[in-house]
């Protein structure tokens, strides 16, 4: 098998320069892979906690499934001893000076690596080893190098819907077709989901656009104009949209009419009971 640390050409004397970042975020396992896929990345790794990169390198990887990892880069500190901050949403935090170096560039988002890590700690020395975990980083393997680098994947069907605010955005934004195509041409019941109760909110799209229209007034501004949700965010700050995942509940042929749309949209209310428990209010 081929180690981590031969695709990066590091020889074992450097490996004191090298801290590894093992990415997993703080809502779920998955919130760094879809910042990566949405080129947010770099920038959410640059704010930290504490001080986790007081050494020269970081290499950063990315949770992808159990025991494997997106490779994301090799990264140079620029600034070990970093400030905290003082404003903003990272009040409390320490923001991190690091620069994206060319080591295995073109294997950034392609590489899969092999990794069972025991210890919590997110942030490990390359050279760490503990008699509870005999194989440290440097025995980090190649499960696979992908044909092409992950990317926000195309529209799989309205029963595999699940994305969060950003990703929403991010589909909307860049008008990614294959998403533009399937969501233009059926009106539907759609559920926007707060991540942080399960608190749910039921609408539906019957406009000319169809969901696609619908989908594209929420990623201007979170609310869509809904004033349940406008009052969430007058209540917790603009940021708080990025706690709504959306999905598709029930799709509907073109020529079916207004009354019936909304028919199923208070048959998905009573259903999921928003009013008494969600975010619906009538």
């Amino acid at each position: 098998m081929i180690k981590m640390v031969d695709v990066l050409g590091l020889k074992e004397k450097e490996y004191k320069n090298y801290k590894m970042h093992f990415a997993t975020g703080g809502k779920d396992n998955k919130e760094p892979y879809n910042l990566f896929l949405l080129n947010q990345f770099s920038e959410w790794q640059l704010n930290q906690s504490n001080k986790n990169f007081q050494r020269d390198y970081v290499i950063s990887l990315i949770y992808y499934d159990k025991d494997v990892w997106l490779y994301a880069g090799v990264y140079k500190v620029t600034d070990k001893d970093p400030q905290p901050v003082t404003i903003g949403d990272w009040n409390g935090w320490h923001y991190n000076d690091m620069i994206l170096m060319d080591i295995q560039k073109d294997l950034i988002g392609r590489m899969l690596l092999s990794f069972k890590k025991t210890p919590r700690n997110s942030y490990l020395t390359l050279e760490y080893q503990s008699d509870d975990f005999m194989e440290g980083p440097r025995y980090i393997y190649v499960h696979s190098i992908l044909d092409k680098r992950v990317t926000i994947e195309d529209f799989k069907g309205f029963d595999k819907v699940a994305i969060s605010y950003q990703t929403l955005k991010y589909i909307i934004d860049n008008n990614l077709p294959t998403w533009k195509s399937a969501l233009s041409n059926v009106k539907g019941i759609y559920l926007i989901v707060d991540t942080t109760n399960g608190k749910q909110y039921v609408g539906s799209a019957n406009g000319e656009n169809c969901l696609w229209q619908r989908w594209s007034d929420y990623a201007k501004n979170g609310h869509g104009g809904n004033k349940e949700l406008q009052a969430l965010l007058k209540a917790h700050g603009n940021n708080y949209k990025d706690n709504f995942k959306y999905s598709i509940l029930e799709v509907c042929n073109l020529n079916l009419g207004t009354e019936y749309i909304l028919s199923r949209e208070t048959y998905w209310k009573e259903v999921l009971m928003t009013r008494q428990f969600g975010l619906n209010s009538n």
